[in-house]
């Protein structure tokens, strides 16, 4: 894997790599880096990464500031840094026309960098992203994680199993003994504690909207750092944004075969329904689910239906008439193939709604 460097216009260093030929597609950078985490192992990057070359795309991963092989310790670490570590590799490569993709914390720099470069983005694909990372760092999940974060100076590697642990689901103990190393790699204490005190104040709600590239937002049950409601946040603020949802039971942390497809076709395609209406697939049977299928408002009745709510309490919630969330219900549950609150239900928790 060969390591090349870009210099930002703030004199960081950043490490990249460029892999395959053809149209490039360039990742930006998650937290404990990119490259780090391909060059680990990290199943989810690597075999993205290494499927997508093999399909015909020259693919670009790199190390965020603060991480990895990229300059440490960096005085900015900000959302804003971010964006210049991603316009220093495009411009060192001359890069124009490219698609632009981001899983997690990176899908906020590719939503920031895509805003600020509309006619070089040709496509934008954001895996499990949020609008708010303050909102992010509420994910119950995640602040179980952290908690640990007090001790990580004293001992790195327990915090790092911790985190590892959490974001594998408990499930493989080798995908953990990974996780950790990548993590140890990745990043020092201090520049995760900086890292992820500069997320807290990431906001990109206002930047959505101006998004003009197709764009394909996808959500990953199993990933336990993200969540339905921010990615359908992310998706419905997009114009003409697809929103897919990929359902298995994989462990967290090894790509399903359906979420690297989808990207190939929406790759491959390079283009979506132009009008601002948002569609919702379920990667699992093809079925469209929003657009054709079910609104926002649905959405979020179904959700409560799944969580056990009467028709009166989900009036009450959305100041709404009895009748009309009974005319909600009919509605979705004809969308959705469900004979009653039952099927309404299973079909809920089947999409981990």
């Amino acid at each position: 894997m060969p390591i090349q460097y870009a210099t930002t216009s703030d004199g960081v260093r950043i490490a990249y790599t460029s892999l395959g030929d053809g149209p490039p597609v360039v990742f930006a950078s998650n937290i404990f880096g990119d490259l780090t985490g391909y060059a680990t192992g990290w199943p989810h990057i690597r075999e993205i990464t290494d499927r997508l070359v093999q399909l015909g795309w020259r693919v670009l991963r790199y190390d965020v500031r603060g991480m990895g092989y990229s300059d440490r310790s960096v005085t900015d670490p900000s959302l804003a840094g971010r964006v210049r570590d991603l316009e220093a590799i495009v411009g060192q490569l001359d890069l124009d026309g490219f698609a632009l993709a981001g899983l997690d914390i990176g899908a906020a720099t590719a939503v920031a960098y895509a805003v600020s470069n509309l006619a070089k983005v040709s496509r934008l694909v954001l895996v499990s992203p949020w609008p708010s990372g303050a909102k992010y760092l509420r994910i119950p999940e995640l602040r179980a994680a952290y908690a640990a974060e007090t001790d990580s100076n004293r001992d790195p590697r327990l915090f790092a199993n911790v985190l590892g642990s959490v974001a594998t689901g408990f499930q493989d103990a080798d995908l953990v003994r990974l996780r950790t190393e990548w993590h140890l790699r990745g990043a020092a204490p201090e520049d995760l504690e900086a890292y992820n005190a500069a997320n807290e104040r990431i906001d990109i709600t206002d930047l959505l909207p101006q998004l003009t590239a197709p764009a394909l937002v996808i959500h990953e049950p199993a990933f336990p750092f993200g969540s339905f409601q921010l990615c359908q946040d992310v998706a419905a603020a997009i114009p003409g944004a697809e929103f897919l949802i990929v359902s298995d039971n994989s462990i967290a942390g090894r790509i399903h075969d359906a979420t690297v497809g989808a990207i190939a076709r929406f790759l491959r395609a390079g283009t979506v329904d132009a009008t601002p209406s948002h569609s919702v697939t379920d990667a699992a049977t093809g079925r469209r689910l929003t657009s054709n299928g079910l609104t926002p408002r649905e959405m979020q009745i179904l959700r409560l239906v799944a969580a056990g709510s009467t028709n009166k309490e989900i009036a009450s919630e959305f100041s709404l008439a009895v009748s009309t969330v009974e005319r909600h219900l009919a509605n979705l549950y004809t969308k959705i193939g469900a004979r009653g609150r039952a099927d309404a239900i299973a079909f809920a928790f089947r999409h981990r709604l």
